[in-house]
């Protein structure tokens, strides 16, 4: 019989990308986290054979109703919720429960986290970190934790080509130096991960594609490849910080998606919290970048990360 594979946020971007590299591939059968009748559907379309599961994640009856038979999860929390937190401590309190079962099969609990927990300035960062904090204490000795840097993946490369004139607009100063992570090569090391298990049990990766690299340099390599000049604009930061809440919560998904972030979830009602996030991040990136090393995610890849050049030239037009 084969064993369930739990996926949460299976819609989003770093999903979308993992899925694919494991459905109807690998000995999982996968159980996807949906959680709302319209998201259901579509996975149910995309994934005729994964189970789809209506889940409230804020809820532990449903976390643990998700969890129930499964020998894995991959966690993905949703990002800029206000209740992150709390979604992530169900999903470890569901995990202690399952293995604590008569008859529970579950080996492992991967938490998709992020670069960095230590940038306490940046909330969401903060919140990743206290989610980290309950698994350490928790009885499980079977968890994985995967620290992806910003997404490569963010630059509408395939757009700006087709502009006349492109112009790209970021909501903090393009001139700090951030590592960046191919969502292709992030979706690799966690297959990978899953498919190895208990030889990275009680192990964090920090996981990044490149080393640090300015977002002006990006637009450069950019430029040179799609034959045109990039204008780069950056708007005052009051006006970021509105223009990226109304991205997130008035219908428009295409700010959180550059983000690299994932976008507001459904039901999540604190939106004054989120802006509270935003408010910091764009404060963080206006003077500093997320900065990491390449070396962890070229030995779990076994090859050298995508670099920029690469991953420009994969999705620019032929």
């Amino acid at each position: 019989m084969s064993e369930i594979l739990v996926i949460t946020c299976p819609s989003g971007k770093q999903c979308s990308r993992l899925i694919p590299l494991l459905y109807k591939k690998s000995r999982f059968t996968l159980r996807l986290a949906a959680h709302s009748e319209s998201s259901a559907r579509k996975l149910r379309e995309c994934y005729p054979e994964a189970e789809i599961v209506r889940t409230d994640l804020q809820s532990l009856a449903d976390c643990r109703k998700l969890l129930q038979g499964a020998t894995a999860i991959n966690a993905v929390l949703p990002s800029l919720h206000s209740h992150e937190k709390e979604i992530g401590f169900n999903l470890v309190d569901a995990a202690v429960a399952e293995s604590r079962r008569e008859g529970n099969v579950f080996k492992h609990f991967v938490l998709s986290s992020v670069l960095g927990t230590q940038h306490r300035t940046l909330l969401q960062h903060d919140l990743k970190s206290y989610v980290e904090e309950r698994l350490f204490l928790s009885p499980l000795d079977c968890w994985t934790i995967l620290k992806p840097t910003n997404f490569m993946n963010a630059y509408p490369v395939a757009a700006l080509a087709e502009q006349e004139h492109p112009v790209l607009e970021k909501w903090w100063k393009p001139e700090h130096e951030n590592s960046v992570i191919a969502l292709e090569d992030l979706a690799e090391a966690s297959t990978k991960v899953l498919d190895e298990r208990e030889r990275h049990y009680l192990a964090e990766y920090p996981l990044c594609s490149t080393m640090p690299i300015s977002e002006v340099e990006i637009v450069g390599i950019i430029e040179r490849r799609i034959g045109k000049k990039i204008e780069l604009k950056t708007p005052s930061f009051e006006t970021g910080v509105a223009k990226l809440t109304k991205a997130l919560y008035g219908g428009d998904e295409k700010g959180a998606g550059e983000l690299g972030l994932g976008s507001a979830s459904e039901g999540d009602l604190r939106g004054d919290l989120v802006r509270d996030t935003l408010t910091h991040l764009i404060l963080f990136y206006n003077h500093r970048g997320l900065k990491g090393s390449p070396n962890v995610l070229r030995w779990l890849l076994g090859r050298e990360p995508t670099s920029v050049e690469q991953w420009v030239d994969s999705v620019a037009p032929k």
